[in-house]
Protein backbone atom coordinates (compact mmCIF):
# COMPACT_ATOMS: atom_id res chain seq x y z
CA UNK A 1 0.00 0.00 0.00
CA UNK A 2 1.49 3.44 -0.86
CA UNK A 3 0.55 6.96 -0.17
CA UNK A 4 -1.65 7.24 -2.67
CA UNK A 5 -4.46 4.44 -1.31
CA UNK A 6 -7.04 5.51 0.73
CA UNK A 7 -8.01 2.85 3.45
CA UNK A 8 -11.14 2.03 4.57
CA UNK A 9 -11.19 1.36 8.21
CA UNK A 10 -15.05 2.00 9.33
CA UNK A 11 -14.93 -1.33 11.76
CA UNK A 12 -17.26 -2.84 9.41
CA UNK A 13 -17.88 -6.24 9.30
CA UNK A 14 -17.68 -7.93 5.35
CA UNK A 15 -21.12 -9.40 4.54
CA UNK A 16 -20.38 -9.04 1.22
CA UNK A 17 -16.69 -8.30 -0.55
CA UNK A 18 -17.76 -8.86 -4.53
CA UNK A 19 -19.99 -8.63 -7.37
CA UNK A 20 -22.09 -10.84 -9.61
CA UNK A 21 -21.40 -8.93 -12.74
CA UNK A 22 -20.13 -5.63 -13.99
CA UNK A 23 -23.32 -4.21 -13.89
CA UNK A 24 -24.43 -5.55 -10.34
CA UNK A 25 -23.94 -5.59 -6.92
CA UNK A 26 -24.33 -7.95 -4.27
CA UNK A 27 -26.60 -8.28 -1.47
CA UNK A 28 -28.09 -4.92 -2.83
CA UNK A 29 -30.43 -3.28 -0.18
CA UNK A 30 -33.50 -1.42 -0.43
CA UNK A 31 -33.36 1.82 2.07
CA UNK A 32 -30.63 4.07 1.56
CA UNK A 33 -26.78 3.20 2.12
CA UNK A 34 -25.40 5.26 5.18
CA UNK A 35 -22.20 5.72 3.46
CA UNK A 36 -20.62 4.91 -0.18
CA UNK A 37 -17.31 4.92 -1.73
CA UNK A 38 -17.12 5.71 -4.88
CA UNK A 39 -14.72 5.88 -7.96
CA UNK A 40 -12.40 3.91 -6.38
CA UNK A 41 -10.51 0.55 -7.50
CA UNK A 42 -11.80 -1.51 -5.28
CA UNK A 43 -10.28 -4.77 -4.34
CA UNK A 44 -12.81 -7.31 -3.26
CA UNK A 45 -11.11 -10.68 -2.31
CA UNK A 46 -13.87 -12.18 -4.64
CA UNK A 47 -11.70 -14.42 -7.01
CA UNK A 48 -14.64 -14.49 -10.07
CA UNK A 49 -14.16 -10.72 -9.91
CA UNK A 50 -11.18 -8.90 -8.11
CA UNK A 51 -12.43 -5.61 -9.06
CA UNK A 52 -15.29 -2.86 -8.51
CA UNK A 53 -15.75 0.82 -8.21
CA UNK A 54 -17.81 1.69 -5.08
CA UNK A 55 -19.18 0.07 -2.15
CA UNK A 56 -21.97 0.74 -0.19
CA UNK A 57 -22.47 0.51 3.66
CA UNK A 58 -25.09 0.36 5.89
CA UNK A 59 -25.29 0.10 9.48
CA UNK A 60 -22.31 -1.59 10.15
CA UNK A 61 -22.04 -3.30 7.43
CA UNK A 62 -20.45 -3.36 4.21
CA UNK A 63 -24.25 -4.32 2.52
CA UNK A 64 -22.70 -4.06 -1.76
CA UNK A 65 -19.80 -3.93 -4.14
CA UNK A 66 -20.53 -3.08 -7.74
CA UNK A 67 -19.78 -0.04 -10.01
CA UNK A 68 -20.43 3.51 -9.75
CA UNK A 69 -23.86 3.36 -11.19
CA UNK A 70 -25.37 0.57 -8.93
CA UNK A 71 -24.04 1.83 -5.75
CA UNK A 72 -25.13 5.32 -6.31
CA UNK A 73 -28.86 3.88 -6.96
CA UNK A 74 -28.86 3.38 -3.12
CA UNK A 75 -27.41 6.93 -2.00
CA UNK A 76 -29.95 9.06 -0.01
CA UNK A 77 -30.39 12.09 1.22
CA UNK A 78 -28.46 11.35 4.05
CA UNK A 79 -25.65 9.28 2.97
CA UNK A 80 -22.20 10.07 3.40
CA UNK A 81 -20.27 9.97 -0.23
CA UNK A 82 -16.52 9.17 0.08
CA UNK A 83 -14.87 9.83 -3.73
CA UNK A 84 -12.25 7.71 -3.52
CA UNK A 85 -10.72 9.69 -7.05
CA UNK A 86 -9.51 6.27 -8.38
CA UNK A 87 -7.07 5.29 -5.59
CA UNK A 88 -7.01 1.98 -4.17
CA UNK A 89 -9.76 0.48 -1.43
CA UNK A 90 -8.95 -2.65 0.24
CA UNK A 91 -10.71 -4.46 3.15
CA UNK A 92 -9.17 -3.34 6.73
CA UNK A 93 -6.15 -5.33 7.71
CA UNK A 94 -5.74 -7.98 10.95
CA UNK A 95 -2.37 -7.48 12.61
CA UNK A 96 -2.18 -11.56 13.77
CA UNK A 97 0.67 -10.98 16.85
CA UNK A 98 0.53 -7.34 18.17
CA UNK A 99 1.64 -5.73 21.58
CA UNK A 100 -0.74 -2.76 21.04
CA UNK A 101 -0.27 -1.01 24.66
CA UNK A 102 3.79 -1.61 24.71
CA UNK A 103 3.40 -0.19 20.86
CA UNK A 104 1.25 2.95 21.63
CA UNK A 105 3.47 3.79 24.48
CA UNK A 106 6.72 3.01 21.75
CA UNK A 107 4.78 6.20 19.47
CA UNK A 108 6.23 9.01 22.00
CA UNK A 109 9.36 7.17 22.57
CA UNK A 110 12.91 7.08 21.01
CA UNK A 111 12.30 5.18 17.64
CA UNK A 112 15.54 3.18 16.10
CA UNK A 113 14.08 1.42 13.60
CA UNK A 114 15.95 2.23 10.06
CA UNK A 115 19.68 2.84 12.41
CA UNK A 116 22.75 1.74 10.08
CA UNK A 117 24.69 1.07 12.79
CA UNK A 118 26.05 2.75 16.35
CA UNK A 119 27.12 6.15 15.45
CA UNK A 120 23.36 6.21 13.65
CA UNK A 121 21.43 4.75 16.50
CA UNK A 122 23.40 7.24 18.84
CA UNK A 123 22.65 10.32 16.52
CA UNK A 124 19.01 9.19 16.77
CA UNK A 125 19.45 9.05 20.48
CA UNK A 126 21.29 12.59 20.51
CA UNK A 127 18.20 14.31 18.73
CA UNK A 128 15.61 12.52 20.78
CA UNK A 129 17.36 13.75 23.97
CA UNK A 130 18.01 17.35 22.63
CA UNK A 131 13.81 17.50 21.98
CA UNK A 132 13.21 15.46 25.31
CA UNK A 133 16.01 17.45 27.74
CA UNK A 134 15.80 16.49 31.43
CA UNK A 135 17.09 13.56 33.45
CA UNK A 136 14.16 11.13 33.27
CA UNK A 137 14.08 7.66 31.48
CA UNK A 138 15.32 7.72 28.00
CA UNK A 139 12.99 4.71 26.61
CA UNK A 140 12.36 3.44 23.33
CA UNK A 141 12.83 0.80 20.93
CA UNK A 142 13.60 -0.78 17.47
CA UNK A 143 17.30 -1.74 17.57
CA UNK A 144 18.36 -4.58 16.04
CA UNK A 145 21.76 -7.22 16.11
CA UNK A 146 23.01 -6.25 12.75
CA UNK A 147 23.58 -2.60 13.90
CA UNK A 148 25.75 -4.22 16.13
CA UNK A 149 28.47 -5.69 13.77
CA UNK A 150 30.12 -9.02 14.57
CA UNK A 151 29.17 -8.62 18.83
CA UNK A 152 25.75 -8.44 17.23
CA UNK A 153 25.05 -7.06 21.00
CA UNK A 154 24.72 -3.76 22.10
CA UNK A 155 26.92 -2.11 25.05
CA UNK A 156 26.59 -0.09 27.77
CA UNK A 157 29.42 2.15 26.76
CA UNK A 158 27.63 3.30 23.42
CA UNK A 159 24.43 4.68 25.42
CA UNK A 160 26.94 5.96 28.41
CA UNK A 161 28.70 8.24 26.00
CA UNK A 162 25.69 10.26 25.73
CA UNK A 163 24.05 9.67 28.59
CA UNK A 164 25.83 9.50 31.99
CA UNK A 165 23.99 10.56 34.41
CA UNK A 166 20.36 9.57 32.42
CA UNK A 167 18.86 6.14 32.83
CA UNK A 168 18.32 4.51 29.37
CA UNK A 169 16.47 1.56 28.49
CA UNK A 170 15.73 0.34 25.16
CA UNK A 171 13.90 -3.00 23.60
CA UNK A 172 14.97 -4.93 20.75
CA UNK A 173 13.11 -4.89 17.30
CA UNK A 174 11.87 -8.66 18.71
CA UNK A 175 11.28 -8.02 22.39
CA UNK A 176 14.06 -10.52 23.63
CA UNK A 177 16.75 -8.89 23.99
CA UNK A 178 17.13 -5.30 25.92
CA UNK A 179 19.71 -2.89 26.22
CA UNK A 180 20.80 -0.17 29.91
CA UNK A 181 23.20 2.05 30.03
CA UNK A 182 25.55 2.40 33.28
CA UNK A 183 23.12 4.36 35.24
CA UNK A 184 20.18 2.15 34.30
CA UNK A 185 21.88 -0.96 35.22
CA UNK A 186 22.97 0.48 38.88
CA UNK A 187 19.33 1.78 39.33
CA UNK A 188 18.30 -1.83 39.48
CA UNK A 189 21.26 -2.68 41.45
CA UNK A 190 22.81 -5.03 38.74
CA UNK A 191 26.33 -6.08 40.32
CA UNK A 192 29.00 -8.94 39.05
CA UNK A 193 27.21 -10.90 41.87
CA UNK A 194 23.51 -10.46 40.62
CA UNK A 195 22.61 -14.02 39.69
CA UNK A 196 20.89 -14.60 36.53
CA UNK A 197 16.73 -14.83 36.76
CA UNK A 198 15.25 -17.89 35.87
CA UNK A 199 14.55 -18.03 31.80
CA UNK A 200 17.12 -14.22 31.41
CA UNK A 201 21.19 -13.87 30.91
CA UNK A 202 22.73 -10.74 31.95
CA UNK A 203 25.52 -11.02 29.76
CA UNK A 204 28.64 -10.22 30.88
CA UNK A 205 32.42 -9.36 29.93
CA UNK A 206 34.03 -12.24 29.82
CA UNK A 207 37.10 -10.72 32.01
CA UNK A 208 35.73 -8.37 34.51
CA UNK A 209 31.97 -10.17 35.26
CA UNK A 210 30.59 -6.97 34.80
CA UNK A 211 27.17 -6.70 32.73
CA UNK A 212 27.86 -5.10 29.06
CA UNK A 213 24.10 -3.78 28.98
CA UNK A 214 22.72 -6.48 26.93
CA UNK A 215 19.95 -8.59 28.99
CA UNK A 216 18.22 -11.26 27.22
CA UNK A 217 14.93 -12.74 27.85
CA UNK A 218 13.78 -12.30 31.03
CA UNK A 219 16.65 -10.39 32.81
CA UNK A 220 15.13 -7.30 30.92
CA UNK A 221 12.38 -7.58 34.02
CA UNK A 222 15.13 -6.56 36.64
CA UNK A 223 15.50 -3.24 35.11
CA UNK A 224 11.93 -2.66 34.02
CA UNK A 225 11.14 -3.10 37.38
CA UNK A 226 12.38 -0.18 38.29
CA UNK A 227 11.08 2.21 35.33
CA UNK A 228 8.27 5.07 36.11
CA UNK A 229 5.51 2.95 35.12
CA UNK A 230 3.13 5.33 33.12
CA UNK A 231 -0.19 6.32 34.90
CA UNK A 232 -3.92 5.29 34.03
CA UNK A 233 -4.16 8.40 32.17
CA UNK A 234 -0.72 8.26 30.22
CA UNK A 235 -1.92 4.77 29.44
CA UNK A 236 -5.52 6.10 27.36
CA UNK A 237 -3.69 8.37 25.75
CA UNK A 238 -1.51 6.72 24.33
CA UNK A 239 -3.82 3.71 23.67
CA UNK A 240 -6.11 6.30 21.53
CA UNK A 241 -2.65 7.49 19.59
CA UNK A 242 -1.89 4.24 18.51
CA UNK A 243 -5.29 3.44 18.03
CA UNK A 244 -5.40 6.49 15.43
CA UNK A 245 -2.09 5.45 13.97
CA UNK A 246 -3.78 2.00 13.11
CA UNK A 247 -7.06 3.16 11.86
CA UNK A 248 -4.81 5.29 9.09
CA UNK A 249 -2.48 2.78 8.35
CA UNK A 250 -5.25 0.13 7.55
CA UNK A 251 -6.07 -2.01 10.62
CA UNK A 252 -9.26 -3.01 12.27
CA UNK A 253 -8.71 -5.81 13.94
CA UNK A 254 -5.27 -6.82 16.45
CA UNK A 255 -4.58 -9.65 18.16
CA UNK A 256 -2.37 -9.15 21.16
CA UNK A 257 -0.11 -11.65 22.30
CA UNK A 258 1.04 -10.14 25.51
CA UNK A 259 0.97 -6.57 27.91
CA UNK A 260 -2.76 -5.85 27.08
CA UNK A 261 -4.68 -8.61 29.26
CA UNK A 262 -3.77 -6.48 31.93
CA UNK A 263 -5.26 -2.99 30.28
CA UNK A 264 -8.56 -4.94 29.41
CA UNK A 265 -11.15 -2.58 31.43
CA UNK A 266 -9.39 0.57 29.58
CA UNK A 267 -10.11 -1.18 26.37
CA UNK A 268 -13.52 -1.30 28.18
CA UNK A 269 -13.87 2.16 29.07
CA UNK A 270 -12.58 3.39 25.53
CA UNK A 271 -15.46 1.35 24.12
CA UNK A 272 -17.99 2.96 26.20
CA UNK A 273 -16.99 6.38 25.79
CA UNK A 274 -16.98 5.42 21.57
CA UNK A 275 -13.30 5.65 21.18
CA UNK A 276 -12.50 1.60 20.25
CA UNK A 277 -11.61 1.82 16.66
CA UNK A 278 -10.27 -1.07 16.91
CA UNK A 279 -11.49 -5.05 17.42
CA UNK A 280 -9.45 -6.54 20.35
CA UNK A 281 -8.70 -10.05 20.41
CA UNK A 282 -6.70 -10.12 23.26
CA UNK A 283 -4.50 -13.52 25.11
CA UNK A 284 -3.56 -13.96 28.70
CA UNK A 285 0.17 -14.30 28.94
CA UNK A 286 1.45 -17.47 30.24
CA UNK A 287 4.83 -17.06 32.15
CA UNK A 288 6.11 -20.48 33.19
CA UNK A 289 6.72 -22.75 35.04
CA UNK A 290 3.15 -24.14 35.20
CA UNK A 291 -0.43 -23.33 34.90
CA UNK A 292 -1.80 -22.09 38.47
CA UNK A 293 -5.32 -21.59 39.74
CA UNK A 294 -4.94 -18.27 39.91
CA UNK A 295 -4.46 -18.03 35.94
CA UNK A 296 -7.28 -19.73 35.22
CA UNK A 297 -9.20 -17.66 37.55
CA UNK A 298 -8.14 -14.52 35.96
CA UNK A 299 -8.58 -16.00 32.20
CA UNK A 300 -11.90 -17.42 32.51
CA UNK A 301 -13.29 -13.96 34.49
CA UNK A 302 -11.97 -12.08 31.63
CA UNK A 303 -13.58 -14.15 29.21
CA UNK A 304 -16.84 -14.03 31.22
CA UNK A 305 -16.90 -10.27 30.72
CA UNK A 306 -14.98 -9.38 27.19
CA UNK A 307 -16.32 -12.23 24.87
CA UNK A 308 -17.74 -10.63 22.04
CA UNK A 309 -17.03 -9.20 18.41
CA UNK A 310 -15.08 -5.98 19.75
CA UNK A 311 -13.42 -7.08 22.58
CA UNK A 312 -12.94 -10.80 22.99
CA UNK A 313 -10.35 -12.08 26.15
CA UNK A 314 -10.29 -15.87 24.74
CA UNK A 315 -6.91 -16.84 24.00
CA UNK A 316 -3.58 -17.85 25.88
CA UNK A 317 -0.13 -16.97 24.83
CA UNK A 318 2.80 -19.36 25.34
CA UNK A 319 6.51 -18.05 25.21
CA UNK A 320 8.09 -21.81 24.81
CA UNK A 321 12.01 -20.45 24.49
CA UNK A 322 13.75 -17.31 22.96
CA UNK A 323 15.19 -16.34 20.02
CA UNK A 324 17.83 -17.87 17.37
CA UNK A 325 19.57 -14.02 16.98
CA UNK A 326 20.71 -13.82 21.21
CA UNK A 327 20.82 -18.06 21.28
CA UNK A 328 18.21 -18.35 23.44
CA UNK A 329 16.40 -20.31 21.26
CA UNK A 330 16.02 -24.50 22.18
CA UNK A 331 17.86 -26.24 19.50
CA UNK A 332 18.73 -29.69 19.21
CA UNK A 333 22.63 -29.11 18.82
CA UNK A 334 24.64 -26.13 19.67
CA UNK A 335 24.84 -23.11 17.90
CA UNK A 336 27.18 -23.45 15.04
CA UNK A 337 28.53 -19.81 15.87
CA UNK A 338 28.78 -20.62 19.84
CA UNK A 339 29.44 -24.57 20.41
CA UNK A 340 28.83 -23.14 24.40
CA UNK A 341 25.54 -22.39 23.92
CA UNK A 342 22.44 -24.67 22.77
CA UNK A 343 19.52 -22.81 24.22
CA UNK A 344 16.87 -24.00 26.71
CA UNK A 345 12.85 -24.66 27.04
CA UNK A 346 11.41 -21.86 29.41
CA UNK A 347 8.88 -25.01 30.00
CA UNK A 348 8.98 -28.53 30.95
CA UNK A 349 7.83 -30.59 28.70
CA UNK A 350 5.27 -32.19 31.15
CA UNK A 351 4.08 -29.11 32.58
CA UNK A 352 3.36 -27.63 29.18
CA UNK A 353 1.71 -30.84 28.16
CA UNK A 354 -0.06 -30.52 31.07
CA UNK A 355 -1.36 -26.79 30.51
CA UNK A 356 -1.97 -26.93 26.82
CA UNK A 357 -4.65 -29.84 27.26
CA UNK A 358 -6.23 -28.17 30.36
CA UNK A 359 -6.76 -24.75 28.08
CA UNK A 360 -7.81 -26.76 25.24
CA UNK A 361 -10.53 -28.47 27.32
CA UNK A 362 -11.76 -24.92 28.36
CA UNK A 363 -12.09 -24.10 24.87
CA UNK A 364 -9.43 -21.42 25.27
Amino acid sequence: MNSRSIRLTLQLIVLCWGMTGSAGAQGLIVEPADIIVIHGRVYTENPKQPWAQAVAIHGAKIVAVGDDTTIEKIRGMGTKVINAGGKLVLPGFTDCHIHFLDGSLSLGRVNLEGAKDVPDIQKKLRQYAAEHPGDDWILGRGWNYAMFGPEALPHKKDLDEIFPNRPAFLEGYDGHTYWANSKALALAGITRETPNPPNGIIVRDEKTGEATGALKEAAEELVAKVVPKPTREDKLLALRAGMKWANENGLTRVDSAGGDFEVLDLFGEMRHRGDLSLRMYIAYFLNPPSLRQQDLDAMEAARKKFHDEWIDADAVKFMVDGVVESHTAAMLEPYSDDPTLKGKPFWEPASYNAAVAELDKRGL
